[in-house]
This record gives structure tokens, sequence and C-alpha cells, in this order.
């Protein structure tokens, strides 16, 4: 499942249709892969705290997972609103990833 499926492609940014529905999504775009069912994440410097390798989906309404196998340890936050992708949700889902690789780190 966590293996890449799609070759040398990559996940690309897909744009919004609605806005009050979805903003541009998904993080990774132009770096990550899919395997069968998981976003997987490539290399990257940015500000997510998941290494790569790591395995990711997210729902609609801001639901957000994902599986750290080097690392052992797996996240889930879910919040329940529209727009999908806004600022404040991509706020909280970075801000819960980096605490929760501090709380390992202590």
């Amino acid at each position: 499942m966590g293996q890449n499926q799609i070759g040398s492609v990559r996940v690309q940014q897909q744009p919004t249709a609605n806005p009050a529905v979805s903003q541009p999504f998904p993080l990774g775009a132009g770096r990550d892969t899919f395997g069968l069912g998981f976003q997987i994440t490539g290399a990257h410097s940015d500000t997510l705290a998941r290494g790569p390798g790591s395995m990711s989906w997210a729902g609609i309404f801001n639901t957000e997972f994902w599986i750290d196998p080097n690392r052992g340890i797996g996240g889930v936050l879910l919040m329940q609103y529209l727009p999908f992708y806004d600022a404040a949700a991509i706020d909280t889902l970075q801000g819960f990833e980096r605490r929760v690789y501090q709380g390992l780190a202590n």
C-alpha cells in the first residue's frame, strides 16, 4: 500500500472549482506520489513534520491522517468544516504534526 504505484508521475495541485467548498490542494503537489490508496510523501524541506515515505489521506471536511512507518507513528486530525484545505485547516494540521514529532523527541 505504501509503495509508489505511479512511477515518475507526481501529484499535481488540483484547482478549486468552488472556493466555498475547497481551496487548491494537496500539500506535496509536485513532489509526492501515490501508492494503493495513500499519498506518499516525497523528499522535502518544507513545513511538514512527517518524513519521506509517510502515507496520508485527507477528506473533504478537513479530516486528515498520516502514517510514518519510519518513525512508527501515525496521526489523525478530524475537523468538520468547509472549505477543504483553507489556511486555518492547514495551519492546524501542520501545528498538530510539529507537536506530535516534538513530543517524540522529548
